[in-house]
């Protein structure tokens, strides 16, 4: 663990300019804009979430694991290209479409203000895929640090700045400078990957032998199992958004989106965890060292889940203290942003567990957990959102959270003999072993 101590620290304080750009994010819009503002700032980084999850097609996950097996393999570099050309042309068709149906995305969502964003963000995502797919492969570089600047939280933070800028220089430009600031911050947040880029595509010289290479078919397929499992998170969060869009009010919209933004924030230990243990995890599983997997696991679920604790309190203590960070208007969260801050807790307790099955070859398996979660997902939205409205939403969202967690657990003890959580392991005692399933 020690060896891993700069890279960690490297990587948090990566991650904590990401958690602390989102939340100021969604703070400025709250006291500008109000709830309702919130509310279609949430829609409008769905999809572009969602869009740019279709366009990279899970390459991103292929080539994090193919580094991380190999940092040196010459292949890598033809790899880059395959998934860097096939991002760029999807995630170009994808912005053309949204900005030619932001009219029927506003009407369909009953989101005013949402036609105005939607153009900036349109501008945003094919910088904002590309970025995704960089940071696959920083990661298997052991790049942590770049890598999560490069993922979703790092242009949130670039955004606030921009966003500042632009409503003091010219004021009065409403939700129109929200999506013009995503566009600048992800275009900026793409060009800071250059250098480095060229640094590694020009320095050394590459290896003759190594691992065989790929066909764009094998490579493809390995996309596109990371792709499911992409897709099913895509459908528990983006989709889950977007359907709570349309069948709640844009205040209401806006609570749920803040309870979920700020309990969130208790598992940002874990992202920055999974941007660092991944590539391990696959070197380790390449050589046969299920013993040092599992050690390695249990090892950053515990870490995490001492540095979210103290977080944890003061959300479930005081959580409308921390919703008035805001604005007004929010306190109507609270009960909600409780019961996410729970969930993420368990999420933080089960560790990196779905990259432990991704990265040894179960990433079918993981793709089918996903998918399975997604639709329970998308149906308690359904079923609890009439009844419940914002509450219902994050229950939904905290009922499969939990679920999808747990059910990786029990799959990488069967099928690995891993035990992930910084707990006694209760399943051995009650005949459950390893092997099977």
């Amino acid at each position: 663990m020690s060896r891993l101590g700069p890279a960690l620290i490297r990587t948090f304080v990566a991650r904590g300019a990401a958690v602390l750009g989102s939340l100021l994010l969604m703070a400025l819009v709250g006291r500008w804009y109000g709830p309702a503002g919130v509310g279609v700032l949430a829609l409008a980084q769905s999809l572009l979430l969602g869009l740019a999850t279709l366009a990279r097609y899970g390459l991103g996950g292929a080539l994090m694991r193919y580094a991380g097996r190999d940092p040196g393999d010459p292949h890598l570099r033809r790899y880059l290209r395959w998934a860097l050309q096939t991002a760029s042309i999807a995630s170009v068709v994808a912005a053309l479409s949204l900005v030619l149906l932001r009219t029927p995305l506003t009407f369909f969502f009953d989101a005013p203000g949402l036609d105005q964003v939607l153009p900036g963000i349109a501008l945003a995502l094919p910088p904002f895929t590309l970025a995704f797919v960089l940071a696959g492969l920083f990661k298997g570089l052991h790049r942590p640090a770049l890598a999560s600047l490069l993922e979703n939280g790092g242009i949130a933070l670039a955004t606030v700045v921009v966003l500042w800028s632009l409503q003091a220089w010219w004021p009065r430009q409403g939700l129109t400078a929200l999506g013009g600031a995503y566009a600048l911050a992800a275009w900026g947040l793409l060009m800071l990957a250059f250098w480095p880029l060229m640094v590694w595509v020009r320095g050394g010289a590459e290896r003759k032998a190594g691992p065989a290479a790929l066909t764009p078919r094998a490579f493809f397929a390995t996309g596109q199992a990371f792709f499911f499992t992409n897709l099913a998170m895509l459908m528990q969060s983006v989709l889950g958004v977007l359907l709570a869009g349309w069948l709640l009010a844009s205040a209401e919209l806006g609570l749920f989106r803040a309870a979920q933004q700020l309990g969130t924030a208790v598992s940002f230990v874990l992202v920055a965890l999974n941007a660092v243990f991944p590539p391990r995890f696959a070197a380790l599983y390449h050589r046969g060292d299920l013993t040092g997997l599992g050690r390695l696991a249990r090892q950053g679920a515990l870490f995490g889940t001492l540095l979210a604790a103290p977080l944890l309190v003061v959300l479930m203590l005081v959580p409308e203290w921390v919703l008035t960070w805001l604005g007004e208007g929010f306190a109507g969260a609270a009960s909600l942003l409780r019961l996410i801050a729970l969930a993420q807790l368990v999420n933080v307790l089960c560790g990196s567990v779905g990259f432990v099955l991704n990265m040894s070859g179960h990433e079918k398996l993981m793709r089918n957990i996903s998918l399975i979660c997604a639709t329970l997902s998308l149906t308690l939205f359904l079923v609890l959102i009439p009844g419940f409205g914002a509450f219902g939403a994050a229950l939904a969202l905290a009922i499969t959270l939990v679920a999808q967690n747990l059910l990786a657990v029990w799959y990488v003890w069967r099928r690995l003999g891993v035990w992930t959580l910084p707990l006694p392991n209760p399943l051995p005692a009650l005949g459950v072993k390893p092997g099977g399933c």
